[in-house]
């Protein structure tokens, strides 16, 4: 395959984020609640995604910002590691994992009506992402031009092409798996690097997992 040239080439974008304060803020579970109820995918994204660029070379103590808080600042465990539970993977939009967070959360207050508020110092402040999509303007027509390119390009390009591309497209796949099912009709190497879970892997984990998979067809 590694001659084999695409008739339409992968376009390499990145994205940037830059995060904005939003003015909501929670001391307490019940003003918790109430502002990811008032979040929208800009803020629930920025709470759930950050962390991967952050910790790109190793796992984050937390998967998501909500449970970090809920655990480490207003010391409920349990409902922590429920929100740390929450398999992101299983969700195509963020108003589903929205509703996940708001159900969870509501079990957790009906059941204990007693929970901590803290002080200002210590409260959740619910930050949006306003991101910046650029194009590399490195373009692969062959798989031997996917792995050179994306071995040489920071993970904001991965970033961009794995996860932002399921809440783009609405459904769990991303933009490399699309790109080597319809250029060169190898469903199977586009399932392998589909089904690979992002959220268990570091960033160079996942980049290195993907190059590895190709490799193996070229």
């Amino acid at each position: 395959m590694s001659n084999v040239q695409a008739k339409y080439p992968f376009r390499f974008f990145v994205k940037l984020s830059l995060p904005q304060l939003t003015g909501l803020f929670a001391l307490n579970l019940n003003d918790f609640l109430k502002g990811i109820r008032m979040s929208d995918d800009a803020i629930l994204y920025y709470h759930t995604h950050h962390f991967l660029l952050q910790f790109h070379n190793t796992a984050p103590a937390a998967p998501n910002d909500f449970a970090y808080w809920v655990t480490n600042v207003l010391g409920e465990n349990l409902l922590g590691e429920q929100l740390a539970g929450i398999d992101m993977f299983s969700f195509n939009s963020m108003e589903e994992f929205k509703q996940k967070l708001i159900e969870i959360i509501e079990n957790f207050i009906t059941k204990n009506k007693k929970t901590r508020q803290v002080e200002m110092s210590s409260r959740f402040n619910f930050i949006k992402s306003v991101t910046y999509v650029m194009d590399t303007k490195k373009y692969a027509y062959s798989l031997n031009d996917f792995v050179n390119i994306l071995q040489s390009l920071s993970i904001y390009c991965l970033y961009y092409h794995f996860f932002e591309s399921s809440f783009r497209l609405k459904e769990r796949k991303n933009d490399f798996s699309m790109w080597i099912a319809s250029e060169f009709k190898l469903t199977e190497l586009a399932d392998k690097i589909n089904n690979l879970d992002p959220y268990t892997h570091t960033m160079n984990e996942l980049k290195n997992a993907i190059i590895k998979l190709v490799k193996q067809y070229q």
